[in-house]
């Protein structure tokens, strides 16, 4: 009965699996798409969806990898393996949740296999120890798999990042940023080229495991690969003149979904075994065992020496999960947005920090390129330099990322290196290989500008360290988990699961609340007119003003009442909330190249006099919240009765002045003008009255001189939200009467 329990937990986690792994990996496929807006985003998932299925139908489901591929079955006995096979399926969704949380993609392949590697060196280690066998290494483990994966690593990132750059580079030379002249002239020739490389890589890559493409059609398709590469070449180029010219289609919305189909069928014919392959190797474990009849401990698993396939029903079952968690996952979202923030063109919001080694790597590039320039003369490079020419106003969608041709090249490239590798049997990453495209891509388009290129290469370097931690992690924790497992037994088991429970119910709700963590599709928040930008800033504005309020009123009631836990839960909202503030002033600026001159000039004022005003609101709102705390924590007295009657009252007068300036913000009219300056008198009067009051009281009575200064600060610190709530509405008013109304 305990091994069958075992198997459940494994069917249960290779649910879990599917769902953190397609969350990691749709960022192969759906990043090119999105980042160029090729289509909806919700267009974008229907053709994903339906690639995924479709790879899940055509996928033979071989499970090499899982039953062999890593470790020598024969060696191992059915409570050895079934242990191993917990520990790589824990290790594995721990691992790939951890990455998608930091929104960073890497191989399920490379994890897969390290853990394999990991759990099966230990086990197998703990097994020859336990019965005295003098054993090599070579006998239970196939290290010679790990060496191919970790030079495929290496050969991903050189071979992927350089073909990318390559190919881009002279790409643009031929179409620049003016794609409409540039489509004309070479549209046919490219898109012929462009969806022959995906008809290859769907050839042999994406049907190479299909089950209803007999090994004899294979081997022609192999025989034959340079015939149907040139008649595919010549119809698409037909096809593509005859849409262009009868229709007036653009040939790269269509390339750019065909390989988001593409790479979505490849992904899930071919990678969808990491996910399910170990647990069904389990199960067919336990069928074999249950047959033997004999103790667990005394049967070998020679079985998982033969080939075997996964039923076609868990493979659809497997596809149909992938595809509920393309639709519902944010975390799919937030590896995308990764790539997509790397690869765009021109500045915003960068995701990654500068460091020490990308500024010597881009300074190093910089006198490369004076060098180079030298050589090759002043006049081709200046001629070089027109032809990369960038104007978003010539972009199909202003707000995109990048253009279609890059999407195009990004999906060519991959698919022709992946194809490629794969035809040769070389170990080559479908994520590596991605990424780095895309990577490559982004330089030769100059995207990496001179002031941006440090933190692009920052977060290119952070991206590849986390591949190699990839297979260090994975290693160490599933052999971690295995040995605990090994001598532990079933409670050993049982800490493990609810620890991996308890890790990703923490990681989730940690996710959810996370303030770092940009989930927008839209690499570019921006409306494209001034007017319905205004109305946004000003819908931020006003919830930002009654959250303020909320805080504040929270601060002072829990000093009433002593309570320690509201008033940190405000100081931590404060700022929280804060460094949202900051987060959209940056976004701001991004906007320099979507309104004319004139409007760029006057929304960049607004931002940076209301984001002052709004950050001067903040920050005295937290140093109320934080003196309220300080003064609780150290046991502090508590304010007489009338001095807190006092502030109450001024803290509804000023709910209610806040509130109306809030609502005369978002109306955008100026009726009220001079009601709330007189509002705003009357309540500064009344918080004069009350520090004249604290301060003769204070002067008459014997009272601590750490309440009195509380108390003090508190009437200083009302006084200075009611001065920049001022300033918050004049910004407004002034802004919204002088060019909205004009």
């Amino acid at each position: 009965m305990w091994y069958e329990v075992l198997v459940f937990v494994l069917f249960c986690l290779a649910i879990i699996d599917l769902t953190v792994g397609v969350s990691n990996d749709a960022a192969n496929f759906l990043n090119s798409a999105i980042g160029s807006k090729a289509a909806s985003f919700k267009t974008i998932l229907i053709i994903a969806s339906i690639g995924v299925l479709a790879g899940a139908l055509s996928s033979e489901g071989m499970m090499e990898v899982a039953r062999k591929g890593v470790f020598i079955p024969s060696f191992f006995t059915f409570d050895n393996i079934m242990l191993v096979f917990v520990a790589v399926m824990l290790t594995d969704i721990i691992l790939l949740d951890l990455y998608n949380r930091l929104g960073l993609p890497t191989s399920t392949t490379v994890s897969i296999v390290f853990e394999l590697l990991g759990a099966g060196f230990i086990i197998g280690l703990l097994y020859s120890y336990e019965q005295n066998l003098d054993t090599e290494f070579s006998a239970f483990i196939n290290f010679a798999t790990a060496g191919k994966i970790i030079s495929g690593i290496f050969l991903s990132i050189l071979v992927a990042f350089s073909s990318g750059t390559l190919v881009q580079f002279v790409t643009r030379l031929l179409f620049t940023f003016n794609l409409k002249v540039g489509l004309k002239k070479y549209g046919a020739i490219f898109g012929g080229i462009a969806i022959t490389a995906i008809t290859y890589f769907l050839l042999i890559k994406g049907l190479k495991g299909a089950s209803f493409i007999s090994s004899e059609t294979r081997a022609s398709i192999v025989e034959h690969t340079g015939t149907i590469l040139i008649i595919n070449a010549l119809f698409w180029t037909l096809a593509t003149f005859i849409t262009q010219r009868t229709f007036a289609l653009n040939p790269l919305k269509f390339i750019v979904l065909a390989g988001t189909f593409s790479l979505a069928m490849a992904f899930a014919g071919n990678d969808l075994v990491n996910f399910i392959g170990v647990t069904v190797a389990g199960w067919q474990s336990l069928e074999a065992w249950s047959l033997a009849g004999v103790p667990a401990e005394s049967f070998f698993m020679d079985v998982l020496g033969e080939k075997s396939k996964a039923p076609m029903t868990m493979l659809l079952g497997a596809g149909a999960i992938m595809v509920i968690t393309l639709w519902t996952s944010k975390k799919a979202i937030n590896v995308s947005q990764t790539e997509v923030k790397l690869a765009r063109q021109g500045e915003g919001e960068e995701r990654f920090n500068s460091n020490a080694l990308s500024r010597g790597i881009v300074g190093v590039f910089v006198s490369l390129g004076k060098f180079l320039g030298l050589i090759i003369g002043q006049q081709a490079v200046q001629r070089i330099n027109m032809r990369f020419t960038h104007n978003r106003d010539e972009m199909e969608d202003a707000s995109a990322s990048f253009d279609l041709l890059r999407a195009s090249v990004n999906l060519m490239t991959a698919s022709v290196l992946i194809s490629y590798a794969t035809s040769l049997q070389l170990p080559l990453s479908t994520t590596y290989v991605s990424f780095m495209v895309a990577m490559g891509t982004s330089l030769a388009d100059r995207a990496w500008g001179i002031e941006s290129a440090v933190y692009r290469v920052a977060g290119v370097l952070q991206v590849i360290g986390g591949w190699i931690m990839t297979a260090i992690i994975a290693f160490t924790a599933s052999a971690l988990f295995g040995l605990i497992m090994f001598y532990g037994g079933k409670v050993g088991v049982l800490s493990i699961v609810a620890f991996a429970g308890i890790t990703l119910i923490r990681s989730h709700v940690k996710f959810r609340n996370s303030d770092d963590i940009d989930l927008d599709v839209d690499a570019l928040e921006i409306k494209p007119e001034l007017s319905e930008q205004f109305e946004v800033h000003k819908e931020k504005v006003g919830s930002d003003l009654q959250n303020l309020d909320k805080m504040v009123t929270l601060a002072l009631r829990s000093l009433v009442g002593s309570n320690k836990d509201i008033l940190l839960e405000c100081s931590t909202r404060l700022a929280s909330d804060n460094k949202k503030l900051d987060k959209s002033f940056k976004k701001a600026f991004a906007t320099r190249d979507m309104f004319n001159a004139e409007d760029q000039l006057l929304y960049a004022e607004l931002h940076i006099n209301a984001h002052r005003g709004m950050t001067e609101l903040y920050r005295v709102a937290f140093k109320l919240s934080e003196n309220c705390l300080n003064h609780i924590t150290n046991f502090g007295g508590v304010p007489r009765s009338e001095y807190m009657d006092l502030i109450i009252d001024a803290e509804d007068e000023i709910k209610r002045y806040l509130n109306d300036v809030r609502r005369q913000i978002l109306s955008g009219r100026d009726e009220e003008s001079g009601q709330l300056g007189e509002k705003a008198r009357r309540v500064k009067q009344k918080l004069n009255d009350a520090l004249r009051k604290e301060l003769n009281f204070y002067t008459l009575n014997s009272v601590s001189n750490r309440l009195v200064r509380l108390q003090v600060n508190i009437i200083l610190d009302l006084l200075e939200l009611i001065k920049h709530a001022e300033e918050v509405y004049y910004i407004h008013n002034s802004f919204n009467q002088r060019n909205l109304q004009s």
